[in-house]
């Protein structure tokens, strides 16, 4: 189980993790965008979202696996859009996809992170399947 109050709610739109320090979307781009995302549109979000000043913050970005590692809890479930089983942290509302895009480097091959099953794997990165993106800004303790 989570810890209790490990998030906090920003009331902007993000959620303020305690333990990690970082800042994430509280929703995905599928809740928000009502799309799909290919590896580059998810970059492009980030880029836009920081032209913005999203918050204020010009530092969003596609998460790094360890980062998002820490919102998988295979001892809570959360729900995706088709109402299946998920373990995402259950602070982040239902109805988001399973599938998230990671950071990565140059290349034609993404990387997505499963919060079904808490699997890593690489994904052709033009390919539009069922992945969303959840933008996350800030730095780990010790990373």
């Amino acid at each position: 189980m989570s810890e209790p109050n490990r998030f906090i709610d920003n009331q902007d739109g993000t959620l303020t993790d305690t333990q990690s320090t970082l800042m994430w979307f509280r929703e995905d781009g599928w809740q928000t965008e009502a799309k799909w995302f290919t590896w580059d549109e998810a970059h492009d979000l980030a880029i836009h979202t920081n032209g913005i000043k999203f918050c204020s913050f010009q530092d969003w970005r596609l998460p790094l696996e360890d980062e998002i590692r820490t919102l998988y809890n295979p001892e809570v479930i959360n729900r995706d859009k088709y109402e299946k089983e998920n373990h995402l942290e259950t602070v982040f509302p239902p109805g988001g996809q399973s599938t998230v895009w990671l950071k990565g480097d140059g290349g034609s091959y993404g990387t997505l992170f499963d919060f079904k099953n808490g699997e890593v794997r690489p994904i052709y990165k033009s390919k539009s399947g069922r992945m969303t993106v959840r933008l996350v800004r800030g730095k780990m303790p010790n990373a």
